[in-house]
């Protein structure tokens, strides 16, 4: 692996922490902010809405600056929004609203980390090189989420805000260190048009919804895993920790095999297999009552989700009607669309359910994803 697609992955690993880190320890926050654990779940939405709202406009600043003094400064931000957290007397809304300039620095990193691997490396390689860099969010749920766990039943939930401002400033010199001044790439005004064009093109708008579709199934059940665990019988920080583990560890593989299968195999076979395998372990998981059945169930599951980006990205790409940029921003905020209206159909099921229907309701947009795929893919021919 190219040193400056690591580097990449490290930058796109602060952002996966920032997103994914309270879904961990969504109990203790909402238990230490005197909300409930729905309510506390406003801080994943609004963090995804305002991501998938500034990622059109991260792709234009991407498009035009040099992607090394842009990633330092939205690194510098992402720092700097986080000392919220740390203030022992900020409530849910000061978080809520510092979360809204964190997603607007995530998404100007994951943008800009993601466009530069895809010019580093040849057309040949492109899904592995961004799945390498999209490993930086599984690798955070792998790595972070389980040490976010530790931090909070050792210290409190706070200090993992202390501990994304270290790893930023480490990410910062890493930066300056590794990456070269390419200068931008382009000052003229056609990107606007471009990306209307990208947003009319049906086959395009299609398979950007398997995306959206996709990802709120998973974040209907993965926003609330540790209450859905904790009913199946797995609760406490070792519980909580090896439950993250698993899933980081298996999602971590599921983004290099994704972006193999999308190379070797073809992106429209990978774009129809990946919802189908997802939708199955999703089932899997729903049956799942030993623990050694639940944990390889995870596994697959975990495996399974965090396949969709890389083959939805490079499937249109392959269609030829884009620009990179405009497509890694517009996968972008499809995405996170898929995050917070999946945290929000799971907050619902709770409300008027119990956890055990989360499974139930991933499955169901799952399936609706893989007849989206299926569509984008006959249309496509």
């Amino acid at each position: 692996m190219d040193s400056r697609i690591l580097v990449l992955t490290i930058a796109v690993f602060i952002t996966g922490l920032a997103e994914n880190v309270f879904i961990g320890v969504l109990p203790d926050m909402a238990g230490s902010l005197g909300v409930s654990e729905s309510e506390a779940s406003s801080v994943i939405s609004v963090f995804s809405i305002t991501y998938a709202f500034f990622a059109p406009i991260a792709a234009l600043i991407s498009y035009r600056f040099d992607p090394k003094p842009t990633l330092v400064a939205a690194i510098s931000i992402f720092a700097a929004s986080n000392v919220a957290v740390v203030i022992g007397g900020s409530g849910l809304l000061v978080i809520s609203a510092s979360r809204i300039i964190t997603a607007m620095a995530c998404a100007q990193i994951s943008v800009c980390a993601v466009g530069s691997a895809v010019q580093i490396v040849s057309e040949r390689y492109r899904a592995r090189a961004i799945a390498a860099v999209y490993l930086g969010i599984s690798g955070s749920l792998f790595l972070g989420v389980p040490l976010g766990v530790w931090i909070t039943h050792l210290i409190g939930w706070r200090a993992v805000g202390l501990a994304m401002i270290g790893l930023s400033v480490v990410t910062i010199w890493l930066v300056i260190v590794r990456l070269p001044n390419v200068g931008s790439r382009s000052k003229r005004s056609l990107f606007g048009k471009l990306y209307l064009a990208h947003f009319r093109d049906r086959n395009q708008m299609m398979a950007q919804c398997v995306s959206i579709l996709f990802i709120a199934g998973h974040f209907t059940l993965f926003s609330y895993l540790t209450s859905y665990a904790a009913s199946k019988g797995f609760f406490g920080p070792h519980w909580e920790a090896f439950l993250y583990a698993v899933f980081g560890s298996s999602g971590m593989a599921g983004g290099v095999l994704a972006g193999i299968l999308s190379d070797v195999a073809g992106r429209r076979l990978a774009l129809v297999a990946s919802p189908a395998i997802y939708l199955v372990t999703t089932l899997l998981l729903c049956m799942s009552e030993s623990s050694i059945f639940f944990f390889a169930s995870l596994s697959m599951w975990g495996c399974a989700s965090w396949s969709i980006s890389p083959i939805v990205q490079s499937y249109i790409a392959d269609l030829g009607r884009s620009p990179n940029d405009i497509i890694i921003g517009a996968n972008v905020t499809a995405m996170h669309i898929g995050v917070a209206g999946g945290a929000v159909v799971g907050g619902k099921l709770i409300a008027n359910y119990d956890v055990s229907v989360l499974p139930i309701g991933a499955a169901g947009l799952a399936a609706i994803a893989l007849a989206t795929a299926i569509l984008s893919v006959r249309s496509s021919h």
